[in-house]
């Protein structure tokens, strides 16, 4: 959340909104803001429905990351925090990620990162006993990435977040038409 550069009433999607709980933080500080939340697993947009229940600025449905079902250039900025570890195309996840995003829009990737010592022997321990986890992304891989996309990296960075995720941020922006 405090990656985003908004004036508060911009519009937002969230690539894996989970229980909701960025939308809830994000509604809470900026109350004219608008978030839309897409997750794959059912469970995950009933309770994140149920969370922000009553307030029409939050809306949730249940879509694949990797197929938006949102026209082009329809969002402010795109957030993507912990999803890409569960996907085996992260490339066409972001690519659809950019599609939907306007021109001069942010995109902020999270997630788990496998530059540290402790989370590359999680990798391992996670394809050994997850089906749900296929691979964690390394700093560079997604900086590659957002650039390899027509993104304009702004911010790379590695993090640890509490109890001990190594995790990775990448603040990047979309060119506005004719910029160089």
């Amino acid at each position: 959340l405090e990656a985003l550069r908004v004036s508060g009433t911009e519009r937002i999607l969230d690539v894996g909104c989970g229980t909701g709980e960025f939308a809830r933080m994000a509604i809470q500080r900026f109350p004219e803001m608008t978030i839309v939340g897409i997750d794959a697993t059912p469970a995950m947009i009933e309770l994140a429905s149920a969370k922000l229940t009553g307030c029409s600025r939050a809306t949730f449905q249940i879509s694949r990351a990797d197929a938006l079902p949102f026209g082009a250039e329809e969002f402010d900025a795109v957030v993507c925090a912990n999803v890409l570890h569960h996907l085996h195309d992260p490339h066409q996840a972001l690519q659809e990620c950019v599609r939907v995003l306007r021109p001069g829009g942010q995109l902020i990737v999270v997630d788990w990162c496998r530059d540290f010592w402790h989370c590359r022997l999680m990798h391992w321990w996670l394809k050994a006993v997850d089906r749900t986890y296929a691979a964690m992304p390394r700093l560079a891989d997604l900086q590659s990435l957002a650039e390899t996309l027509g993104l304009t990296v702004e911010r790379a960075d590695r993090f640890v977040a509490k109890p001990w995720y190594g995790m990775a941020r990448v603040v990047a922006q979309k060119a506005v038409d004719g910029a160089t």
